[in-house]
């Protein structure tokens, strides 16, 4: 094979399968991503459970999609509103297992968590899975979808 051949071969791979590079060559830079991520989240998850309407402002996109255990979709208002009434309490909060799944400024992450939640008065003892969502958008990890299920229990 010429060596003309073979740059134009390996510049059509790097064309069709940046991602793949991007995972072998950005190691560091991945790990960097989930402690910018993991931070967010703390900050996250600390407001949620102290009713900080100003950090959830902050984190939740403004059209963030959330869709709870119940399978209703809240806006960010309605998100925001829960915590503002006392509508959404926790208490207790344990959540952890994280994956990530980062794709440049978007990462997807999953995790478990076993937070025991008043929400309009019903408590929900039912451990859960989630999806997040986070975008960097102006230089700063936003909230932009929410998704939980419950774990069935034997």
């Amino acid at each position: 094979m010429s060596v003309g051949r073979l740059l134009r071969v390996i510049a059509m791979i790097a064309f069709v399968c940046p991602g793949n590079l991007q995972a072998q060559t950005g190691v560091p830079l991945q790990a960097g991503i989930q402690q910018e991520v993991l931070k967010t989240e703390a900050e996250r998850d600390e407001a949620m459970q102290k009713a900080d309407m100003a950090v959830l402002n902050r984190i939740y996109a403004d059209n963030v999609i959330i869709v709870n255990t119940r399978g209703l979709y809240l806006t960010k208002a309605q998100r925001l509103a829960d915590f503002q009434s006392g509508d959404l309490k926790f208490l207790s909060f344990d959540q952890g297992d994280y994956s990530f799944h980062i794709y440049g400024e978007t990462v997807i992450l999953n995790g478990r968590a076993s937070s025991i939640i008043q929400f309009h008065g019903k408590v929900n003892r039912i451990p859960r899975k989630f999806t997040l969502t986070y975008m960097k958008l102006n230089g700063a990890w936003r909230l932009v979808a929410q998704n939980e299920t419950l774990i069935d229990q034997p």
